[in-house]
């Protein structure tokens, strides 16, 4: 079953009355290490700097198909490579660490998003508080850079529960000294979702605007008193400890995104189908589990391409949710355009909230909650 919030791409299993599951789950594993092997011909990657396995639960397939997809991606790998693989507390235990442990993988994402008792059955998340705190207990003896998954402005019944002490307040106190980066996102109420229809119906109540905001300054007093930095919106860390490959896709570097529904951006001059200098490519996988198997490199993809424009206020709009910020050099180098006279009224007039860094323009990490209104801005003054 999904968690109440979820609207991701998942389906179930599968069964082709040919094979048993977990020669399904291995020829899933095998054409997606085909698409990794072609994109990587055609588009002349690797050997890769960072990896994710995620965007669903890799830890829950049967060990033996996890382990052929880890001991073939060794090959595409650079030496400093960032390997991660997410994981939910309950498929994880010691023989899948200890199988990790002699691999690639040096990084953990764990969702967890509550340690709230109360707002655990509300989230309908999959196993317990229990196993939760077993899991990190376990990870923390294992030499893995370790992240987990927090949510934050979780509806309850009543709207008591918002004063005081908030429940993402009890769970930072436990991880810290045991977690060295933290993704805290908002929940957001997706259409179609139990938790959309239950704050609908009235069955329970989301925090105001002004609770999430004073929520989100405790966070960052709290983690920032604790030695950890908001390098981006969501996302803190120690020093030395953020995550390099959300880097890539807050930088809109090229990423190639391989297996069923995956995500691939490449950017003009690496592709030809991309003609104009700043336009970009981006190719989805189908969401055909079998036809993907049966065919990986065949089935048709959709593929969109982007325009300058349209490319540009991706990269400022995500590069102005990381305290780094935009690169103007390198925005000058793939559009040939000197971004500030492409925006001077909206950097003018959220001046104070600026920071200038060399060839950094950065939007101050205490006033992220600004960003939306910055951006619309900009958006309205672009004008290529």
């Amino acid at each position: 079953d999904r968690c109440s919030y979820c609207d991701f791409f998942s389906v179930p299993l599968i069964k082709d009355p040919t094979f048993s599951t977990i020669e399904y789950e291995i020829s899933y594993v095998q054409a997606t290490l085909m698409n990794i092997q072609n994109w990587s011909k055609l588009f002349g990657a690797g050997p890769f700097s960072t990896i994710y396995l995620g965007g669903g639960t890799p830890s829950v397939i049967d060990r033996r198909a996890l382990k052929i997809l880890i001991d073939d991606l060794e090959q595409f790998v650079d030496t400093d490579c960032e390997w991660t693989i997410e994981a939910n507390p309950d498929s994880l235990d010691k023989a899948l660490l200890d199988m990790l442990a002699g691999t690639g993988v040096n990084r953990i994402s764990l969702g967890i998003q509550t340690l709230s008792e109360e707002e655990w059955p509300i989230l309908r998340r999959v196993g317990s508080i229990d196993e939760a705190v077993q899991a990190i207990e376990l990870l923390c003896e294992y030499p893995f850079e370790l992240s987990v998954d927090l949510l934050m402005g979780i509806p309850n019944k009543t709207n008591k529960g918002r004063q005081g002490h908030s429940s993402i307040m009890n769970s930072l106190e436990y991880l810290i000294g045991r977690v060295s980066h933290l993704s805290i996102y908002d929940l957001t109420l997706e259409k179609g979702t139990l938790i959309e229809s239950q704050v609908s119906s009235g069955k329970l109540i989301m925090p105001d605007s002004d609770e999430l905001a004073e929520e989100r300054d405790k966070v960052d007093l709290y983690l920032e008193g604790q030695g950890f930095h908001r390098y981006e919106v969501s996302n803190y860390a120690k020093p030395g400890h953020e995550c390099r490959h959300n880097a890539v896709y807050w930088n809109m570097e090229p990423y190639l995104g391989v297996g069923s529904g995956g995500v691939s951006t490449i950017q003009y001059p690496m592709c030809e189908e991309s003609q104009e200098l700043g336009t970009i490519i981006r190719i989805t996988e189908t969401r055909d589990i079998s036809a993907y198997i049966e065919a990986p490199m065949e089935i048709p993809k959709d593929i969109e391409i982007i325009d300058k424009k349209t490319a540009l206020f991706e990269f400022l709009m995500m590069g102005f949710r990381t305290s780094r910020g935009i690169d103007l050099k390198r925005i000058k180098s793939l559009f040939g355009i000197d971004v500030e006279e492409c925006i001077p009224s909206a950097l003018k007039r959220w001046n104070s909230e600026i920071v200038r860094n060399g060839d950094f323009v950065a939007l101050r990490p205490d006033n992220f909650d600004i960003l939306n209104r910055f951006l619309v801005e900009c958006l309205e003054e672009l004008d290529l």
